[in-house]
Order: C-alpha cells, then structure tokens, then sequence
C-alpha cells in the first residue's frame, strides 16, 4: 500500500489513518485526498484480496473516523525515512486485545493468576494463597473468569451432596451475571446470589465462580449460556465490548465487601477473554508456565503484543504495565540451580522485547533506559525475577473437598513457601512471621 501510494504522490503523514478491516483487508484514510481511478485501480491491483471494496476514503468520514478512541499510532520504515501515521485494527474477535492496560482501581488490590496452557497449577496456587491469607485474618475475594474451564468454585465452594444446609454454591456465577446484566441489568441486592463462603479456612474467603448451582444441577445448560455470556451488549450509548462488562463485574463484586484482596482467576492462553483480565481490571499479573520451549513462545506473542499495543510509560506519574508482571515457574525443580535456567531465559527475553537499552546522549555518556532492571536485581517490579511453587505430587490432583490436608499450613508451606512470601510483597501485605511451631 505504501509503495502505490508514494508512486502517486500520496503523503502518508500524522493526519493519515490506515485500517486494517476483520478480514484483513486495507483502506487509507486522508480527510483531503484526491482520490482518483488510477490510484484506487493501482491499489486493488496490488493488494488483490486484501484491498478493501473502498480502499481509498477522505471527506468527513475521515474526519469521523478521527474520533474513534481505538485509534493507535504506528510508525514504520518506509524507502529509508520514518512514516508516523494512525492505524485502526478492526476485529470480529479479538478486538479487546487492542485495549491499553488500566490503571490499578481505588481499593483492594487485585492478583490476575494467568497462564497461556492449562495444568501449570495456577488455579491451585490461587486456592493456596487465598486459604493463607484468609489464615492470617485478610478478607479475600476470589473471582472465576476462567469460564470456559471452570476450576476454583468447584475446589472451593462444597456442593452438598444431596444436603441443602452443606451446599455453599451460589445460585448463580460470572456467566450467569454477564448474561443477566446484559439484559435486564443485575440489581445490588441480588449480587449476593452470585457470591458463596468458602469453608476452608478460619477466615473469610468469598468466592464468585464461574458457573453457580443451578446451571451446575442443569448441565446441559452450560455451553448455550457460554455462548451468550461472551458477546457484546447492546446499550444506549453504543456496544458494550466483553472487557467493559468484566471489568464492571469485578468492581461491582469488589464494592459489596470492604475486601483486603481480589484474586482472579484468568481464562488459559490468548482467548478473548483472556484479554479482559490482563488488561482492564487494573492487576497485578501473575504468569504461570513450566520451563518449556513453548511456554517461552508464548510469552513472546504477549509481551510483543503489549508493546506494540501499549507501548512503554512516558509518563513518570503513569503506571508502567511492566511493573506489574510477575512469571511464576510451576512445577519447578527442587534445585536452585536448575531454576536459575528459567530465571536467565526470561531475563534475555525481556531485555529484547519489554527493557529499556542503554543509549549515548549528545555527549557520548550512557544514559540507562527508564526501566532496565538489572540481570540480579530481584523482588515486585522485576518480571524477570521468576519466583516458584516446587513439584509436589500431593498437588498433582488437588481437591481439598476430598483433601482438606492439602490446605494445612505445614502441607502447603514446602512448595507454596516462597510464592506466598513473594505474593505478599506484590499485594503490599506484611511479611509472613509465622514460626515453625504456629
């Protein structure tokens, strides 16, 4: 596109907006454009099937299309110079990908457990670390938004068995809200419907699950309501993208309680609605992978996305999204030296990809990036700075409605140990004092 358009002497500046449409194919917006034959014949010739049935737009719709939020601005070497121009990627699915990273809400902090493969034990690790905090007095929130895998209502809120007054699930969950609230809207005083108590520890853990009793006792419900519960809606003001609903959701769930803590439990890989979660919900992340070729692959595709995407802070008082990724080794090896080999590949993948390098000012002085952490430096803010939940077999198959053991402290200390300590750090919670005979 750019070829033909220089060949007609088409300035492809600040003003000029290139969108990329769902399938694919390419328009060039200019609000004062001559848009002749030729060059819209040119176009269409070389682009073929990823020319748009209009590849050439000016006038107000240019003007219009200016205003549109999702705009973004891209810059590519072109015929040896620099071309700065906006660029629109529009989506069928996908399109919340495209949102910047949130600011952290006012209130309890919020912890996103990611991963990009299911049984790395994040949903686990959430169980753990809610039992522990609850254990130490904390008020905690525990949000399924895995729910195309639902996982931590089934671990944490009993269904019963047959026994009304044992059965701690909710009537309802996230899907069932997202549903509901796009219909009719979801009244404050029915949110505790979709709200159980966990029994497994002394404190209180709160707990929002995927899916609640009655679609759990009507199974054949569940995947038609999926399907509803991951759409847009449509309101007065315009469609309603599947990250606004979840992070409305998550606040509103978040304001019934003076909560200590909000941990969420993120859908698996790159889905759409994966997207809500690390993106818009203002949280501290944590990525979980076993030290494999294709969980580093994957790292790639979401980081790079992120900084095409996002970019890096220029504002001292923003907050930089980098800060607040933590990866989480799972399953790791009981030597420190065999994890150092995660710790080291994730240090030479962000230094390429989400570091900042060294650069020489006018006078020849290195001047370090604005956010080049150190090979050794350690703790919250660090990405590289992996920490580990050990490989035990007493996890492989966690289920603490069969095995309340797998929630005692000195169960779940030994490999849970340095990931509850560094978690602590990350919700800025005070450090464990706990001695060995407590």
């Amino acid at each position: 596109m750019l070829d033909v358009l220089a060949s007609h002497h088409v300035d492809v500046d600040r003003e000029a907006i290139i969108v990329r449409d769902g399938a694919g194919r390419l328009t060039f917006v200019k609000e004062k454009i001559a848009k002749s034959e030729d060059l819209v014949k040119d176009l269409r010739e070389a682009l073929g099937a990823y020319a748009a049935p209009m590849p050439i737009v000016g006038g107000s719709l240019a003007l219009r299309l200016r205003q549109d939020t999702r705009l973004r601005r891209a810059s590519l070497q072109h015929n040896g110079s620099e071309i700065d121009f906006l660029y629109a990627d529009r989506r069928i699915v996908g399109a919340d990908w495209m949102l910047a990273p949130q600011a952290s809400p006012n209130g309890a902090k919020r912890l996103v457990f990611s991963s990009l493969k299911g049984g790395v034990g994040r949903s686990t690790a959430l169980a753990i670390l809610a039992a522990d905090l609850s254990r130490k007095g904390k008020r905690v929130l525990a949000i399924d938004l895995d729910i195309e895998a639902p996982g931590i209502g089934f671990m944490m809120l009993p269904p019963g068995d047959g026994d009304d007054d044992l059965d701690l699930r909710p009537d309802f969950g996230a899907i069932d809200y997202l549903i509901e609230n796009g219909l009719n809207g979801v009244d404050d005083y029915d949110l505790d419907k979709f709200i159980g108590v966990s029994p497994f520890a002394e404190g209180s853990i709160d707990v929002v699950p995927a899916i609640g009793r009655v679609t759990d006792e009507n199974p054949s419900s569940m995947i038609a309501k999926l399907s509803r519960a991951l759409v847009e809606d449509s309101t007065p003001a315009g469609p309603k993208g599947l990250a606004q609903q979840i992070r409305e959701m998550v606040d509103r769930f978040s304001a019934t309680k003076d909560y200590d803590v909000i941990l969420i439990d993120a859908r698996a890989g790159m889905a759409e609605v994966s997207a809500a979660a690390l993106l818009w919900l203002g949280a501290e992340i944590l990525f979980f992978g076993t030290d494999q070729p294709q969980t580093f692959r994957g790292y790639r595709y979401i980081l790079s996305h992120l900084v095409e995407t996002a970019g890096f802070s220029q504002n001292e008082l923003a907050e930089d999204w980098r800060e607040k990724i933590t990866f989480v080794q799972s399953k790791a090896p009981p030597s420190a030296v065999a994890r150092s080999q995660f710790r080291e590949r994730l240090y030479s993948m962000c230094a390429e990809l989400i570091y900042e390098s060294e650069t020489l000012n006018a006078d020849g002085i290195v001047e370090l990036g604005a956010f080049n952490p150190a090979p050794d430096a350690t703790g919250p803010g660090v990405p590289h700075d992996a920490i580990y939940v050990d490989h035990h077999p007493a996890y492989e198959a966690f289920d603490p409605l069969s095995d309340r053991a797998s929630l005692d402290t000195d169960v779940y200390r030994g490999p849970f140990g340095p990931f509850l300590e560094r978690c602590r750090a990350i919700l800025d919670l005070e450090s464990d004092t706990m001695t060995d005979g407590e």
